[in-house]
């Protein structure tokens, strides 16, 4: 065996390892949980501006209220509510700490472009009169109905994950 067929031997063995190394490496990595057991949930770095119709400024108030509110009004701005089936994939009363870091580790791990995740208040949809109101996350797509709601739930790593109508309230 010649000199340069060693070398090419040994540098195409070398690279079919590292990629197959890789692939199993990354394979490994997206079947572990994102967060450990225990650990607290951190907001994310603030966006200098909205994606709604019209982008506002990342608002003054650095605090979590402020965040969920600006989230808020950013997504509602992008969504017609016209009696759509959505996932819901949170609905809190929490503090507002948690309730921004829950949504935002939802949207981080399950939005894309066929599901977008939107950050809602209860009492921007249909509702029972005289009720508080929570932060609703919900997951946007093509579903015709509850059963492909669920059907697509069953396939996402989300403790809860439900159906919802998107109908505008009354």
């Amino acid at each position: 065996m010649s000199a340069v067929t060693a070398y090419r031997t040994t540098v195409t063995v070398a690279a079919v390892t590292f990629f197959l190394s890789a692939a199993v490496a990354a394979v490994a990595l997206s079947r572990v949980s994102r967060a450990p057991a225990g650990a607290s949930l951190a907001p994310a770095a603030a966006p200098h501006t909205g994606l709604g119709l019209r982008p506002e400024p990342w608002p003054d108030a650095s605090g979590p209220q402020a965040a969920l509110e600006f989230t808020h009004r950013d997504d509602l701005a992008t969504l017609d509510l016209t009696g759509q089936y959505a996932a819901e994939l949170a609905d809190t009363r929490a503090a507002a700490a948690v309730a921004l870091a829950e949504h935002q580790r939802l949207r981080r791990l399950l939005a894309s472009d066929e599901h977008p995740v939107l950050l809602l208040r209860s009492t921007d949809l249909r509702h029972p009169e005289g009720e508080v109101g929570s932060w609703l996350t919900v997951a946007l797509g093509d579903f015709a109905d509850q059963a492909a709601v669920t059907s697509w739930c069953r396939t996402v790593p989300a403790s809860h994950c439900v159906p919802r109508r998107l109908d505008p309230p009354r």
